[in-house]
């Protein structure tokens, strides 16, 4: 996609309890196995909550599903392809309201509902992106962002006009 996938991820050390292993996109960022697990777990748990009561499934099926993900994005925010700051992981969940809390966690991972709630299917991206994406499915999402992108097509271009955004008729 945005990068080489690598190979699998290898088992962490002998007798590793966790079911998912960190992938090695993840792991070369200083992120151990048990800080993988740990996060991804509450991933899970998130996006099982989130579900309406009536499409909600197993917890399995929500690891599954957010590793996979994970493993898919090699490391990169799937909409933008950025890379990720993975070792972000280690530090503690940035706190605030509102604006500031997106600002601060700008690239730190995000598990974005695809098709949005009741579906479990997933891309990873930064928070900043899934706070923007809010409850668009992709094709909303997309086609919102070129909706924002279009009268400000010339923004850059030295044009004295630029910022003057038009309302469209």
């Amino acid at each position: 996609m945005f990068a080489q996938m690598c190979a699998p991820a290898k088992p962490c050390q002998k007798g590793c309890p966790n079911t998912y292993h960190v992938p090695d996109t993840v792991r070369v960022k200083g992120v151990t196995c048990a800080t993988y697990s740990s996060w991804l777990e509450r991933q899970a748990l998130n996006c099982k909550h989130r579900d309406p009561v009536g499409c909600r499934q197993g917890i399995e099926v929500y690891r599954a599903a957010i590793n996979a993900a994970v493993v898919r994005s090699a490391g990169f925010d799937e909409y933008t392809g950025e890379p990720l700051e993975w070792n972000r992981l280690n530090q503690a969940m940035p706190e605030g309201v509102g604006r500031r809390r997106h600002r601060i966690r700008g690239r730190y991972p995000s598990v974005d509902h695809y098709q949005g709630l009741g579906v479990v299917q997933y891309r990873i991206c930064s928070g900043t992106v899934n706070a923007a994406k809010g409850a668009l499915d992709h094709q909303q999402f997309v086609a919102m962002c070129r909706r924002v992108v279009a009268p400000h097509a010339h923004w850059g271009t030295g044009d004295a006009g630029a910022g003057n955004c038009q309302p469209r008729s």
